[in-house]
């Protein structure tokens, strides 16, 4: 009978069994890696490291993107709620002279820049004038007037292209740095953007020191330039319009119902500040004679003269006026009877030392002259209408006296000694 070892699986899985082959397990890799070679170990611990270097360029390569694009995000926000409000104030009823202020704003807030300046055409179209600057230092050197074509901002004006940095340096290699003037050293010009009505150059806008950098930032500027634009081309069709409706086509002065306007305004003004407002009212002595004879033309030549003359002898505060046909009148703020009086003389002789064409053919005398009368606020009237009348009747004294004079209107009075009204007129041929 032979004798039997009895075999049980269990006891396989006995903890010490277990642990016989752990440990064995751990011996042969342990023996493996003592095989390795140093140079086999120190290629896996840098390729190890190859792979944390990798990943962790990855990481940075898409923080920097991240941010870039956050960054980015963050320009056109700000681009996005600064547009619409600088086209809400440039179509509101802003003055003309406020526009670059409100452009200068809208291109801080997008750059942040350190440099902007506003440049506008002159009327003539051949050079630029400075209208708003920040960051420009006080210096006689910053020159205010740049002739069309003279350095960069020039460059702009005439070829009327937006331009940066980069598109400078190109153009300053390629052409030998005619765009570097001397005179505009203070002028940080990166980025440059034309102001444009057609192929007319309104102005030019320049901005140095950019601080924000947005990636569309030609564009950016080209869209601030552009409602630059279309606001100062408004204003401009605006004021042409309101000239159109508020000044005679032929003399060039304020016609009537402007002028009614302007009386009613400085008499409300006067009343306020305490203050005189005087009224000049004269008209062109035998004018229908000088239209018979010399025909309507000569006549209009005339009225042209007459304005033109008004316009040379008041001062830039007094407002004259084409009343109606030949009548004109004239509004002196902060003036007396006796200031009126003395400007109204004044004129009254320029125009009879003035050579009218064929005046000897048709007046009487050879000579074109006026008859005029002045009345004064509040003396004389307290009202617009009162104030014309009585100016009107001083004018017709005038006429009456024998022309070519100016009589002051005097407030009415009841004489001791007839009993009748007494005008009271003072006549400057009899003075």
């Amino acid at each position: 009978m032979g004798f039997e070892i009895p075999f049980d699986f269990a006891t396989l899985l006995t903890p010490v069994v277990l642990l016989s082959i752990g440990g064995l397990t751990l011996a042969l890799v342990a023996w493996a890696l003592l095989r390795r070679s140093p140079a086999a170990r120190s290629t896996a611990r840098r390729a190890v490291v190859l792979a944390d270097e990798e990943e962790s360029t990855e990481v940075r390569d898409l923080r920097k993107t991240l941010y870039l694009l956050q960054n980015e995000n963050k320009n056109l926000s700000i681009f996005l709620m600064t547009l619409p409000d600088l086209a809400r104030q440039l179509n509101s009823s802003v003055e003309k002279r406020k526009i670059p202020e409100l452009l200068m704003g809208c291109i801080q807030q997008l750059f942040d820049a350190q440099q902007i300046l506003i440049f506008l055409s002159t009327s003539e179209g051949t050079h630029l004038t400075l209208a708003a600057a920040r960051g420009l230092p006080n210096d006689p050197r910053a020159r205010q007037v740049i002739p069309i074509g003279r350095g960069r901002i020039g460059w702009v004006a005439h070829h009327q292209i937006v331009m940066d940095e980069n598109d400078f340096s190109s153009k300053s290699r390629s052409s030998r740095g005619e765009l570097e003037e001397a005179a505009h050293s203070l002028f940080r010009t990166e980025l440059c953007a034309p102001m444009m009505s057609k192929d007319q150059t309104l102005g030019v806008i320049s901005v140095g020191g950019l601080l924000r950098r947005p990636k569309n930032e030609k564009n950016m500027l080209k869209m601030v330039a552009d409602l630059g634009s279309i606001a100062l081309q408004n204003k401009t069709l605006l004021t042409r319009m309101q000239q159109s409706a508020n000044f005679d086509g032929l003399t060039g002065i304020v016609n009537k119902r402007h002028f009614m306007d302007l009386l009613a305004q400085e008499l409300v003004k006067a009343e306020k500040e305490s203050t005189h407002m005087s009224l000049f009212m004269f008209d062109i002595d035998h004018f229908k004679a000088y239209n018979d004879t010399n025909g309507h033309l000569a006549g209009d030549e005339a009225l042209k003269i007459t304005g033109r003359l008004l316009r040379e002898t008041f001062r830039d505060d007094d407002l004259p006026a084409r009343y109606g046909g030949e009548e004109f009148a004239v509004l002196l703020p902060s003036t007396d009877k006796r200031g009126a009086m003395i400007a109204a003389e004044k004129f009254r002789k320029a125009v009879e030392e003035f050579a009218y064409p064929n005046e000897e053919k048709s007046q009487p005398g050879g000579k074109v002259t006026i008859s005029g009368g002045v009345a004064t606020f509040p003396f004389d009237a307290t009202t617009t209408t009162d104030l014309i009348k009585c100016a009107d009747k001083a004018l017709y004294e005038g006429k009456h006296g024998g022309r070519n004079r100016v009589c002051a209107y005097a407030p009415q009075y009841l004489s001791e000694e007839t009993g009748t009204i007494d005008l009271g007129l003072i006549d400057t041929k009899r003075a």
